[in-house]
């Protein structure tokens, strides 16, 4: 503690002495900017801004390729920290366990971030751009950049914006220019591995089956079934199912979620099907591809249906556990009745 009564000390000096200067035109940033100047001069006195004004303090760079402006998608590994150093958000499974935010049923890993300003905080761009894939750096980004906004100038943000300041620490993974198309390439792979000689259906979307129908007559569309699934990421990791035990193996069992085969409810078009009670406030909607999936299946069957983004949760992701432009599988078991 008495190390940091001189810092602090500092810091307010600093703040106070600026507070006095000569009275001017006051924008909605000149507190912030007065104080995040003090803390930098007094934390990182040494470091510089680049283009828009963030501050990169570390860096080790990467061996691949440069981020390109025809690169719309990256991937990037990312922690956030405030000021005081304290971990706001991270993507890191290692650091998650040691803050103690971890959760089997979350996803860790590289999300995809859009190369424009109306999609992710212009500072976050200002800071990652020039880097080569597998690098990694740490910058300081003031709160007015901190945002998801499009300007000409850091001047510009300075007036008009405002957020929170962070540091950012961030591994670039990988880039693309075309998501669905590395959506498709990373469903061949796990196709290959998990289902085999298996062709797609169409565009985006694969189905295995793994048991055939008992019958060949087709089940009535204004009809209900039961069933059993598993919802997957293309790591392998479950982020959804109705077996009691598959839930406990995989870490994201609940005691306040029965586990049993859900009903089904059949309709003339399969993006009309819903899962739940007919007549109930628990009838929902379905992910395209899994609806289409069971609008193709016979009684009895089961099958694994795997399909990219489009047919599932697209660019927003579900909650902690399903990134956004991520491909998904579901293995469906169709059962006579619920268990």
């Amino acid at each position: 503690m008495k190390n940091q009564i001189p810092v602090l000390f500092s810091l307010a000096a600093l703040f106070f002495t600026g507070a006095c200067a000569t009275e001017e035109t006051v924008y909605v940033n000149e507190d912030a900017k007065r104080y995040f100047d003090a803390w930098l001069s007094v934390n990182h006195p040494e470091a510089t801004p680049s283009g828009l004004g963030v501050y990169i303090i570390d860096e080790l760079p990467g061996n691949g390729e440069t981020i390109g402006d025809a690169d719309a998608y990256l991937f990037v590994e990312y922690t956030v920290r405030d000021l005081d150093g304290n971990i706001k958000e991270t993507t890191l499974e290692k650091i998650s366990k040691q803050v103690g935010t971890y959760s089997r049923s979350n996803y860790y890993g590289p999300r995809v971030f859009l190369n424009n300003r109306a999609a992710t905080p212009a500072g976050f761009l200002e800071m990652i751009k020039g880097m080569r894939v597998g690098g990694t750096r740490t910058a300081i980004v003031p709160g007015w950049l901190n945002v998801k906004a499009d300007h000409e100038t850091a001047d510009d943000y300075l007036k008009e914006e405002s957020g929170t300041a962070a540091i950012y620490t961030c591994k670039l993974t990988g880039k693309t220019d075309d998501i669905n198309k590395w959506q498709i390439d990373s469903l061949e792979r796990y196709v290959a591995k998990h289902m085999g000689d298996v062709d797609s259906t169409f565009y985006g979307y694969y189905y295995k089956q793994i048991r055939a129908p008992k019958d060949s007559l087709q089940i009535p569309r204004d009809t209900s079934f039961h069933i059993n699934y598993t919802g997957r990421l293309l790591n392998g990791q479950v982020f959804d199912t109705t077996i009691r035990d598959t839930a406990k193996v995989h870490g994201i069992y609940s005691a306040s979620k029965s586990y049993a085969p859900v009903q089904i409810n059949m309709s003339e078009s399969h993006s009309e099907i819903t899962l739940g009670s007919l007549g109930t406030s628990s009838g929902s909607t379905l992910v395209e591809g899994f609806s289409y999936c069971l609008s193709k299946m016979g009684h009895n069957e089961k099958g694994i249906c795997a399909f990219y983004s489009p047919f599932g949760y697209m660019h927003n992701g579900s909650g902690n556990a399903i990134p956004g432009y991520s491909p998904i599988s579901f293995e469906i078991e169709l059962v006579d009745k619920a268990e």
